[in-house]
């Protein structure tokens, strides 16, 4: 068994350095420098055939006619190839290195090259007319839709998204964040404008009784009290009792009434919720909040508290080390391939995809919106964008132009060699015949 899973992989090694070998075979240079070699041979080979058509000639008669036809095809083909071979070396470079007027012409025009191909990007593309026409009758969002739709497509797109957070994070200094917030949480400790704020949402939940959990725990922090500070209380009782109530020991008989009354005091209250105390404490809340929305002195000293919080160090550094485990968290997060944030991204794309296709009324106002942004991107971009692509091209070195363009172009350009050979060779056969005919 081992032995065939290491025979299997033999096997798969050889059939990828294969693949690898014909994918290097196919790439662009090397489908250039064969062509380039091929022309090359053959323009070789047509001057090889003519020096020895004329310094060779068969013995006999009959055979010096056909001799001339192989010397005039061997002629016409060699001038033609080497016609050929300067114009093609003319566009890109000097023939030969020589410095011949009106070679080199891809270097030489480089800047005019660049302006003419961003003017033609700018003027058959970028037109706001044409791109209106071309979008008139497109379903931009039912294409958008399926394509959101796809939960491959969805989880790519949301994989890229989360993965640029991390490079957005690093982007971003950590003092001049929590300085930002630091700068914010003053602002928002407004209390101008949080008072008020807090006042209804201090209303909000006394209508609904929620404000009644505070008198709960506070019941809870008074039995605790209670229980922790009754010697405290036993000897305070006795202090201010005279020396005839101790003698008598009644003293002890008063603070265990005293502690008795308060223990029924909070027994009653937890457990009666129509109690006085929680009546008055209704009462208490819906005043407060009532001041808190309209009192302006009251306002001013919750806001200066608040303020006077935020300023404090201790918020401070809280605020910033908040920033540091929130952006580490993140950070977990998205080079996480299970992250929430990937997962959550990827089901709200797809049912914003599915969503689209669901609903033609909303694909008709996407429709409208996404075709009038693209006329307006075109109209407003669309110079900048030929800009751009003319100023990258003057950036770029003249060698790397020509490579580039001798890459797509240059196969076909030793096409033309190659047919500029043979072609040649056969008008050199015609011409021939026609001066043998005359």
């Amino acid at each position: 068994m081992a032995y065939e899973t290491n025979a299997q992989s033999d096997d798969r090694d050889t059939m990828t350095g294969k693949v690898k070998a014909r994918s290097f075979e196919d790439s662009g240079p090397v489908r250039l420098i064969r062509m380039r070699r091929l022309a090359n041979g053959l323009l070789g080979l047509m001057m090889l055939l003519f020096l020895f058509s004329h310094l060779w000639e068969p013995p006999g008669q009959d055979w010096d006619i056909h001799w001339r036809f192989v010397r005039a095809f061997a002629e016409a083909a060699m001038v033609g190839g080497l016609a050929d071979w300067f114009a093609v070396t003319a566009i890109f470079r000097h023939p030969l290195g020589i410095p011949i007027p009106h070679t080199a012409v891809i270097p030489k025009n480089q800047d005019r090259i660049a302006e003419a191909v961003g003017r033609f990007i700018a003027d058959n593309f970028l037109k706001p007319d044409l791109v209106a026409e071309r979008v008139k009758d497109k379903d931009l969002s039912a294409t958008l839709g399926k394509w959101l739709a796809d939960p491959a497509q969805s989880t790519a797109l949301a994989g890229g998204l989360v993965s640029a957070v991390p490079a957005l994070l690093d982007a971003l200094d950590d003092e001049t964040v929590a300085d930002f917030l630091r700068q914010q949480a003053a602002v928002a400790a407004d209390g101008a404008s949080l008072a008020p704020a807090f006042g209804s949402v201090l209303e909000a939940l006394a209508e609904q009784g929620r404000h009644q959990a505070i008198l709960d725990a506070l019941l809870k922090q008074g039995y605790r009290l209670l229980e922790e500070n009754q010697a405290l209380i036993r000897d305070r009782i006795r202090d201010r009792s005279g020396w005839l109530m101790r003698f008598v020991s009644a003293d002890r008989k008063v603070a265990d009434s005293v502690i008795n009354a308060i223990s029924d005091l909070l027994y009653e209250v937890a457990t009666r919720p129509d109690h006085p105390l929680r009546d008055r404490l209704n009462e208490m809340v819906a005043e407060f909040a009532g001041n808190l929305r309209r009192d302006p002195e009251l306002q001013a000293r919750v806001g200066s508290w608040i303020q006077d919080a935020a300023a404090h160090p201790t918020v401070t550094t809280a605020v910033e080390a908040g920033w540091v485990a929130f952006k580490e968290a993140l950070r977990r997060d998205c080079n996480s391939p299970n992250g929430r944030l990937r997962n959550w991204m990827q089901t709200a794309l797809t049912n914003l995809g599915e969503g689209l296709m669901r609903e033609p009324n909303v694909r008709a106002a996407l429709n409208t919106r996404l075709k009038a942004l693209l006329v307006e991107l075109a109209a407003r971009h669309g110079e900048d964008v030929a800009k751009l692509v003319s100023e990258t091209i003057r950036k770029w070195d003249s060698q790397t132009i020509v490579d580039k363009l001798e890459m797509n172009v240059g196969r076909d350009l030793q096409y033309i060699r190659l047919n500029g050979t043979i072609i040649g060779g056969l008008v050199g056969l015609v011409l021939h015949v026609g001066a043998e005919v005359l």
